[in-house]
């Protein structure tokens, strides 16, 4: 099987290589706007083929695997949907997923679609961060099945089985409301601390010097690329404005409380958080 990879930085290169180490793929493509990510991606064996024409790439290959920001997902998936074969299938690996099936819901080649999102990933990005086994053990969640192939969607399930993931199904308006909480909101406080305490040290070098392992993991996705959260909040905004309602009336609980000194008060607050634990382990 030829599969065209667009976009070819952590998610879409490390699905590549996971393919490749068992057996799944005959040859990677790569299309990128970024040549110089094609050419990194070859020296990594990420692909073995490089397109600068979506066009090529598209009639080449037997899948199309978009793993690039969801705003452009949104446009070059129904331009790829124009013009692939019958037995073709794309599949998108967005973080949000309401609008992108919104946008090709009555196209006449939505069957041959997939909308899926594998929950993997660092907060490193580019061909260099790619690797085999960052989809071991992680969940990849399919939308909205019931609309694509059945025969494709089994053979993109029996792709993520082989290479260590596990499977949920979800509609998208579902898929977009749990994300914004367990993830996107995640990224918002990230980027809200780490430009909080850079505000409040211009220079950076007490931060260094003092920073410990509790303040490196609660900022360590603000590290995350901007090019691809910008777009994810804006498209998720419904379901992000939600969640972030939530956390900001807990912060606000926590501050009246704080003001109070409100001992107990303050305790159950912080024992009600610590129930987390049940879930993370």
């Amino acid at each position: 099987m030829k599969v065209l990879f667009v976009g070819t930085g952590l998610i879409g290169g490390s699905f590549s290589l996971a393919m490749q180490k068992f057996g799944l793929i005959s040859e990677a493509g790569g299309y990128s706007r970024k040549e110089a990510n094609l050419d990194r991606s070859l020296e990594l064996g990420l692909i073995h083929k490089k397109f600068t024409n979506l066009e090529s790439g598209v009639k080449w290959a037997d899948w199309i695997i978009l793993s690039i920001p969801v705003d452009v997902i949104d446009i070059m998936l129904p331009e790829i949907l124009d013009i692939i074969r019958e037995e073709q299938v794309v599949i998108d690996f967005g973080s949000t997923k309401g609008k992108i099936c919104e946008t090709v819901r009555t196209h006449e080649a939505r069957s041959r679609f997939i909308a899926a999102h594998p929950i993997a990933g660092t907060e490193y990005s580019g061909p260099d961060a790619a690797f085999a086994s960052l989809f071991e053990d992680k969940l990849m969640i399919i939308c909205e099945d019931n609309h694509s192939n059945p025969a494709a969607v089994s053979d993109f399930e029996k792709v993520c089985k082989m290479i260590g993931m596990n499977l949920e199904y979800m509609e998208a308006e579902a898929h977009d409301r749990h994300l914004a909480y367990i993830s996107h909101l995640s990224h918002i406080t990230s980027y809200a601390l780490s430009n909080a305490v850079l505000d409040k040290e211009k220079d950076g070098q007490v931060i260094l010097e003092l920073a410990g392992s509790g303040f490196e993991s609660t900022v360590r996705l603000a590290k995350s690329s901007p090019e691809m959260w910008t777009p994810i909040f804006l498209e998720n905004k419904k379901m992000v404005l939600e969640a972030l309602d939530a956390f900001l009336s807990n912060t606000t609980t926590f501050r009246k409380l704080l003001e109070e000194e409100n001992m107990e008060g303050l305790y159950q607050f912080l024992e009600k958080g610590r129930a987390i634990k049940r879930v993370i382990k």
